[in-house]
């Protein structure tokens, strides 16, 4: 400086050299030498270009000493670039027209002809009085307006191959908010909705990381699906996923595809958002009518193109649920939808509600009404939603979620139409064999994964099981049927079932028979008199279908039967192990816990021998026997199939009835002799027998049907000839009402069923003895496995014990219950005592030491006992034990009997109905109570229970009786004494028996 005053003036651009400090005059002098050396073109990383603009500069107030810009620098390689000459796909705008300067770039390039910040920016570049656009731009920014300028090819929109802008947006995320997004007036897409000029957070100045497409999927969040089970739910093209099955091939990549980090396939795989294909909405490849980009990636299910199922040949005026029309939007279009598809699969038609979706998507063309409804499945159909994990083994064909994900391999799918079709693919043999409309169809192609012709392998591969019928009788290939004789067979499977339009259970192929159960029905369409099983058929008496297996008391599961139900507890077989075989519903379904038996329920029509794999030679030529006949169990001599359901008849095999002990060279109705079938068989033949209960034998006489099968064997020249009741026995036929009004004894029709009393149950042999079991006690006992083994009141094949304390008799005769303990329970006065057999009481029990069941010397009550003197048979009875030199000689009346020249008539009686209280019966000459007769001991006397009022058991002593207990019948004014002898009966009555009072007593005289 020459002078102070020269310092002291002001530089006029002083304002400017903020910035622009080479602007001071000062550095203008030429005798001035600067410290530093300056350079207002130094070379910086963006290419020549003055100092006053370049980033460093900037940063010099932006670095928040006036604005904080950091996020700028500190992201910077996420910024629009710099020092790059600008690409052939960009158009730098001129200054316009009106200033005549067309070569002059709106935007300037510095002197390397490369982009700088100046670029863009500049402090003159508008006016600061507006504000629709930031300050510091060479031209205004409205909605990405200065983008535009130069990015023009990428505001074409989707005709152009990019992107849409301003398109207006629902809902904004507010997400991309919070990341600096920016949109135009009433919430449209400009380019900063997703580019972020400065502190972008990705590649591409995006605002935020487009990893995955999770940019795209802020906007398109119902497109965006993370997994393929929010894919199925959306009805949206999978992303987001790396597929085993299909492979993006390079075609994809070099048309600008791109590729998640691992391989996965994102939204970018198809779609590019600039500079695509024009009019192909933004994909990498147009998808024109012939689906071009599926097809790419999807080969396998392009071959639809030549098949039926190509819309555009079969009908293509269909549309799908956006309006297009199958000739034109594409083969793959008619059927999926690439996003806002109806439900799994990207379906492109409206679907049923059903909770299989996958089957649901078929039926919206294979059902009434719809484009397909003339290839319709029919109500009877192949199951579809079943477990494929009831199979048991993992088999080639697909099953599907409840979501129509696909499930292979692992038996964790559900059963559905694609599990047995391909509807991309006609012939499974030939995958590109071509069909048209009309073409012919069979079992070998129809869109099948597997050809099903005449091995049918389709069916095989889930039901291997079922195989074992090849070879064997239900094999057509070994019938003598109509089809064979034309020429040709069905199949192995086909011949019995339809997998679609069948009609009845089990997709049966014939007509069923009507008047049994579903499932019996169906075996029986072959197995009737003009069946195709005409030589065997079951019947008119064969075992019950149709009938409920808890009648047994039994319910079947998973793991087994549980016996023991409410119906008929028994703890004694509770740890039995049995197999569960299958019960049926009311329409043929298998059924878990309680269901009805069918002929399914102990035959397995698909194989041969249960004891067996194999099925050859004998399976064709041998007559079935109980270990094969498709039967389930093999049921040898043991009979483990009988005994499996009827838990509590095993017993048999351990006692006389088993035949094979007793009478080894018996034979049944059928021939067969006893040391070689099943032990059931010798009385019981599951069909062709001859009456109730499957008989298998001849009938004896009897006066119903049950009796009459015991006395097949227990009549003279039987095999039980010495075991026969005599003539005087229980009575059969008997109505229980008569016996106590009810029992837990089983009763029996006419025609040897069981049946209520109500319903004409009448007593029978099987009403007390069980012929299954030798001791109602212990079922499993062997001591009646010996053909000279004596019974006893305890075992004899009862239902329940008789000895020692009577329970099987009191079961009927509920009135006479009460004798036990009193004096007349021989127990207590005379445990030495033998009836007529020379039996204790305790060997008889209490009722058998007064009467006899079987072979009773008389028919009255069954007499057991001698009889003793007296002027009617009742009082013999009585007096075989009341009399001198009797068990009960301390208790013989003076006066034994009522004159016997006396009838009296019992008016009581006559006047009401049935027995009342204070009844006393009167007695004809056969010693059978009558309403007139004679008057004898049990006229009074009730010789079953000790008190007339109180209905007790006796105390189990010898007791001495008086006039209000000694097996009085009663002790009311309304006796039969006072019938006839009026006010005088008390005296009578009181002065009876003794013989100094009667004489005293001048009403006797």
């Amino acid at each position: 400086m020459l002078n102070d005053a020269e310092a002291r003036s002001v530089a006029a651009k002083r304002e400017c050299s903020i910035c622009h400090i080479m602007w001071l005059d000062d550095f203008q002098r030429p005798n001035v030498t600067p410290l530093i050396p300056y350079d207002p073109n130094p070379v910086m990383n963006s290419g020549k270009q003055d100092v006053v603009s370049n980033e460093r500069n900037c940063f010099s107030c932006h670095d928040g000493f006036v604005l904080d810009s950091r996020f700028v620098w500190q992201n910077k390689q996420y910024s629009h670039p710099i020092g790059v000459v600008p690409s052939n796909k960009v158009t730098l705008p001129t200054m316009n027209e009106a200033e005549m300067r067309p070569e002059v770039n709106l935007f300037p390039l510095n002197k390397d002809g490369k982009v700088y910040c100046g670029t863009c920016h500049s402090a003159h570049g508008v006016d600061w009085k507006q504000d629709a656009s930031p300050v510091f731009l060479r031209a205004k920014n409205i909605e990405s307006s200065i983008c535009l300028n130069c990015h023009r090819n990428r505001s074409t929109g989707l005709k152009g191959g990019n992107h849409p802008i301003h398109k207006k947006l629902e809902d904004i995320p507010p997400d991309l908010l919070d990341k600096g997004s920016k949109f135009g007036k009433g919430n449209t897409v400009i380019c900063q909705s997703c580019h972020r000029i400065h502190g972008g957070r990705d590649k591409n100045v995006l605002v935020v990381p487009n990893k995955n497409s999770a940019l795209c999927g802020k906007c398109h969040s119902d497109r965006y699906a993370k997994d393929r089970s929010e894919s199925a739910q959306m009805g949206t093209h999978p992303v987001n996923i790396a597929s085993k099955k299909v492979k993006i091939p390079q075609e994809i990549i070099d048309r600008g595809g791109k590729l998640g980090e691992k391989g996965e396939i994102i939204c970018q795989t198809c779609h590019s958002p600039h500079l695509a294909e024009k009019s192909a909405a933004i994909l990498v490849k147009k998808n024109s009518n012939d689906s071009a980009l599926c097809r790419t990636c999807h080969l396998k299910e392009g071959r639809v193109t030549n098949t039926k199922h190509n819309m555009a040949l079969q009908e293509k005026e269909s549309e799908n649920i956006r309006g297009q029309k199958a000739s034109q939007a594409g083969v793959c279009s008619a059927c999926h939808l690439p996003h806002n598809g109806d439900g799994p699969k990207m379906w492109a038609r409206k679907i049923g509600s059903g909770s299989e979706k996958i089957s649901e998507l078929c039926l919206s063309c294979h059902s009434s009404g719809k484009i397909a409804e003339h290839k319709q499945v029919g109500s009877i159909s192949h199951p579809l939603g079943r477990n494929m994990s009831r199979l048991g083994v993992v088999v080639k064909l697909p099953g599907f979620t409840d979501a129509g994900l696909k499930k292979s391999g692992d038996m964790q799918g559900k059963v559905s139409c694609a599990s047995c079709h391909d509807p991309h693919q006609w012939d499974p043999r030939d995958p590109d064999k071509s069909s048209k409309p009309g073409d012919p169809s069979d079992a070998n192609n129809r869109f099948l994964r597997i050809a099903n012709g005449g091995s049918n392998a389709l069916c095989r591969a889930c039901h291997k099981e079922k195989a074992q019928i090849k070879g064997t009788k239900h094999d057509v290939a070994t019938m003598d049927l109509p089809a064979k004789s034309k020429g040709g067979t069905p199949g192995l499977c086909k011949t019995c079932h339809l997998v679609h339009k069948g009609k009845g259970p089990r997709l049966w192929a014939t007509e069923p028979v009507k008047g049994v159960d579903p499932i019996s029905s169906i075996c029986l369409s072959c197995h009737n008199k003009k069946g195709v099983g005409k030589e065997k058929t079951v019947g008119e008496h064969s075992h019950p279908v149709d009938a409920p297996l808890s009648n047994l008391g039994i319910a079947a599961l998973d793991s087994g039967w549980v016996i023991g139900t409410e119906k008929k507890p028994d703890e004694r077989y509770k740890n039995r192990k049995l197999k569960a075989l299958p019960l049926f519903d009311a329409k043929g379904r298998k059924t878990a816990g309680d269901g009805q038996v069918t002929c399914a329920s102990c035959h397995d029509p698909h194989r041969w021998s249960a004891a067996s794999k194999g099925t050859k030679g004998a399976a064709l030529t041998a007559e079935g026997d109980a270990t094969t006949s498709f039967l389930r169990i093999a049921n040898s001599q043991r009979a483990e199939l009988c005994i499996n359901c009827h838990f509590d008849k095993g017993a048999v095999a351990l006692s006389k009835h088993n035949l094979a002990i007793t009478a080894p060279e018996e034979q049944n109705s059928i021939g067969q002799k006893a040391r070689d079938i099943v032990v059931c068989f010798n009385c019981h033949v599951p069909h062709n027998a001859g009456g109730a209960k499957l008989w298998g034998r001849g009938f004896g006489p009897g006066g119903d049907q049950a009796e009459s099968m015991c006395r097949a064997c227990h009549q003279d020249g039987g095999i039980a000839k010495n075991k026969q009741t005599g003539e005087i026995s229980h009575p059969l036929q008997a109505n229980i009402k008569k016996a106590g009004g009810r029992t837990t004894f089983p009763l029996f029709n006419k025609k040897g069923e069981r049946s209520e009393s109500k319903a004409g149950g009448r007593v029978s042999c099987p009403s007390c003895h069980d012929p299954h079991q030798w001791d109602p006690a212990d079922p499993l006992s062997q001591a009646g496995a010996d053909a000279k083994v004596e019974g006893s009141a305890s075992t004899s094949f009862l239902r329940m014990a008789a000895a020692p304390d009577g329970a099987l008799c009191i079961d009927c005769h509920r009135d006479q219950r009460w004798v036990k303990g009193t004096d007349h329970d021989l127990r207590v006065t005379a445990p030495e005592a033998k009836n007529l057999r020379g039996e204790t009481t305790q060997e008889s029990g209490i009722c058998q030491q007064c009467h006899t069941v079987h072979n009773a010397e008389q028919a009255l009550r069954l007499w057991a006992r001698k009889p003793g003197p007296g002027q009617d048979i009742n009082e013999q009875m009585c007096r075989g034990c009341h009399d001198k030199g009797f068990i009960a000689e301390q208790k013989v009346p003076v006066v034994k009997n009522h004159p016997a020249n006396v009838q009296a008539q019992n008016l009581q009686r006559r006047a009401r109905r049935g027995p009342v209280r204070g009844f006393t019966p009167l007695f004809d000459e056969d010693g059978n109570a009558a309403s007139t007769g004679v008057i004898s001991c049990p006229t009074c006397h009730n010789p079953h229970r000790w008190s007339p009022v109180v209905m007790e058991y006796g105390t189990g002593e010898n007791l001495e009786g008086n006039s209000r207990s000694s097996f009085l019948r009663n002790r009311s004014k309304l006796a039969l004494c006072s019938n006839c002898h009026g006010m005088d009966a008390l005296f009578r009555y009181k002065y009876f028996h003794g013989e100094s009072s009667r004489k005293r007593h001048q009403l006797y005289r």
